[in-house]
């Protein structure tokens, strides 16, 4: 990841990748200038890194911003997304 030329993706990878091995200053370190930086528009990234930490409050509070921001409006409107919710048992 810190091979990665985007930064906003290096941050992203750096976040998950620090958590997976253990090191959780660098991963809370990269996660907070994630925030930073991309909390207008990329919420839905947070909840992400979020989730992967198992941070699941955290996570959910993300997702909610991410559709209060409406970065979720392209896949609600999608035919795919109800299938999705029928596979999952989920109210259409």
């Amino acid at each position: 990841m810190e091979r990665e030329s985007d930064p906003t993706w290096r941050l992203f990878g750096l976040a998950i990748a620090n958590h997976a091995l253990g090191k959780k200053k660098e991963s809370d370190a990269a996660t907070a200038e994630f925030i930073a930086k991309n909390h207008d528009g990329g919420a839905y990234q947070i909840a992400e890194i979020y989730a992967f930490r198992g941070d699941v409050d955290r996570a959910f509070e993300w997702l909610n911003r991410a559709y209060d921001q409406r970065e979720l409006n392209q896949i609600l409107r999608d035919p795919r997304y109800h299938t999705f919710l029928k596979k999952m048992r989920l109210p259409v």
